[in-house]
């Protein structure tokens, strides 16, 4: 995994919620089953279990799937070192599926290599059962609360 950048802030209080067991994701994280295993300083893993489900008419995990733990992870790992308050926005990202995946677990890990008051670039790693299966990058905006 490439090399995090060291944030100028870190909020360990936000990276341990986000972390906590209890954490209690909503919409399309939560159906998909997303777990945050590990949050630190511009670092975050998460995981999901391959369901039925979630793959596609040949037996395989659907390509939107591992989209959407990417899209999770790449905006996710921002919050422990972004003011409290601010929001974190996908604009794009580029996805490489390198294998398929038909059971087991995803494993994506998100390190922040650019960040600035504005926007963050960050690298995405996805393993299924410890072998590689996805790459990504893709750029964040970072925008204040309105009315600041």
């Amino acid at each position: 995994m490439p090399r995090a950048i060291v944030p100028d802030r870190y909020d360990a209080e936000v990276a341990a919620l986000m972390a906590a067991p209890s954490n209690q994701l909503v919409g399309l994280p939560e159906f998909l089953g997303v777990r945050t295993v590990d949050v630190g300083p511009g670092t975050m893993t998460a995981e999901l279990e391959v369901r039925p489900e979630l793959l596609n008419p040949f037996g395989s995990l659907h390509g939107g799937v591992l989209a959407g733990l990417v899209d999770h992870v790449l905006g996710a790992v921002l919050y422990p070192v972004i003011e409290r308050g601010h929001w974190a926005a996908t604009t794009e990202f580029k996805v490489n599926l390198l294998s398929a995946v038909r059971s087991g677990t995803l494993r994506a890990r998100s390190a922040v290599v650019s960040l600035t008051r504005r926007t963050a670039v960050v690298l995405v790693e996805v393993e299924n059962d410890g072998k590689l299966c996805g790459l990504a990058q893709g750029t964040v905006l970072i925008t204040a609360p309105r009315g600041s």
